[in-house]
């Protein structure tokens, strides 16, 4: 399995493909829910109907759950090849690769949107200390929730891979651990005095989370099972021990498709009408497990695929991948920017009338922008600081 990234294979295009494919859901499902955000609140409900049914899959957060099962998998994968080639994990050069990748970028972020924001010195600093959803209940980067949980992950790793290689049966530890945590999730639903039936519809009808949808949404703990997911699969792959009936994309189909255009935005949709209070709360706790687990298998059958049959993938979405975590923290400010040159007026009623060739519209020039930002941002800050602080501190 060490060939497993060897360039004939592909599987560096085919990773960077679904790297891809997550951004471009973020983006779009920003889209769409800032436009929920800032209508009038009377145009909400003929926007949500004026969506088409191919368009279900942006309403949900799945694509940064994308992310985070490649960028388990992917890290897992490498601290077990060093553990298995060296017998020991180097911490500090891990920590310094980690943390030189996110700190830059992250820290640019934090002043920019402090700046803007006007934020309190208390948000700025439990913003930089990952600790923003904590101890609180916010970050001052919109998107600053995910990345406490993944510098939360990261810090955690090495030694979640030295405890697989060291106890026994640590699949069986590590799929209890998911378990736990969507035991966790429905427990926490069910004990909250709203339905779960109105876990996302509230966000229509106030234009804000309800408490149990925030909670499930922006805390770490809730969110851990697809970085686990993800360091499962890793293990499984390196100890060959998927079996062959369950590589294949027959399963992702089966496993992701009914999750991802689930049309949950549509309280008139027949999910509503046959899914009882009980179910939606068993939907909400396990979806994010089912996603990442079949997702996980997809992106091991992609690889062994490679293996095999070299993939030949356009280079274009090497493009997105290497610029992943700019677009990431700067889509934002570009979502304002994209509305106002589609529906040319600052008038936020405007966003109410929108339809599926505006809302395309939006994410297309969104997408495009904050990549001709996001280019210079790593090619001459990220990349360079990167250089730098690994040098010092290696």
């Amino acid at each position: 399995m060490r060939d497993l990234f060897d360039d004939k294979t592909g599987n560096r295009a085919f990773i960077d493909l679904l790297r891809t494919t997550g951004i471009l859901q973020v983006v779009l499902f920003h889209v769409i829910h800032g436009i929920i955000r800032f209508a009038p609140q009377e145009s909400i409900s003929g926007f949500v109907e004026r969506m088409p049914w191919w368009m279900n899959f942006a309403w949900q957060a799945y694509g940064v759950d994308t992310i985070f099962v490649i960028s388990a998998f992917l890290l897992t994968f490498s601290l077990l090849l060093e553990l298995n080639n060296s017998g020991s994990i180097d911490f500090r050069a891990y920590y310094v690769r980690r943390l030189s990748r996110i700190l830059p970028l992250y820290y640019i972020a934090l002043i920019v949107f402090a700046a803007a924001q006007g934020n309190s010195l208390p948000e700025i600093i439990t913003s930089a200390l990952f600790i923003g959803y904590i101890v609180g209940d916010f970050n001052v980067i919109p998107v600053g929730w995910s990345m406490e949980v993944m510098i939360l992950y990261y810090v955690a790793l090495p030694w979640i891979v030295i405890l697989l290689k060291s106890i026994g049966r640590p699949i069986l530890w590590l799929s209890l651990t998911i378990i736990g945590a969507a035991l966790w999730r429905y427990l926490f639903i069910i004990s909250q005095p709203e339905e779960p039936v109105q876990l996302f519809l509230t966000m229509l009808d106030t234009k804000d989370a309800s408490p149990a949808g925030f909670e499930l949404y922006f805390r770490p703990w809730f969110r851990l099972p697809a970085f686990l997911m993800g360091t499962i699969m890793a293990y499984l792959v390196l100890q060959n021990r998927i079996p062959k009936t369950l590589i294949t994309p027959v399963l992702t189909i089966v496993l992701i498709v009914p999750l991802v255009w689930l049309p949950v935005q549509n309280r008139n949709s027949w999910a509503y009408d046959l899914l009882s209070p009980n179910l939606w709360a068993v939907y909400w706790s396990i979806a994010p497990v089912i996603f990442a687990r079949a997702f996980g298998f997809f992106i091991v059958w992609g690889l062994l695929r490679g293996r095999e049959k070299p993939w030949k993938i356009h280079p274009m979405f090497r493009a997105f991948s290497i610029n992943i975590f700019a677009v990431y923290l700067f889509h934002m400010p570009f979502l304002a920017v994209g509305a106002v040159m589609v529906f040319m007026t600052t008038d936020p009623s405007a966003l109410g009338s929108a339809g599926p060739v505006k809302v395309v519209a939006v994410f297309v020039i969104t997408a495009g922008l904050t990549y001709l930002f996001a280019w210079p941002l790593t090619k001459f800050v990220e990349q360079p600081l990167q250089r730098l602080l690994r040098r010092r501190f290696n």
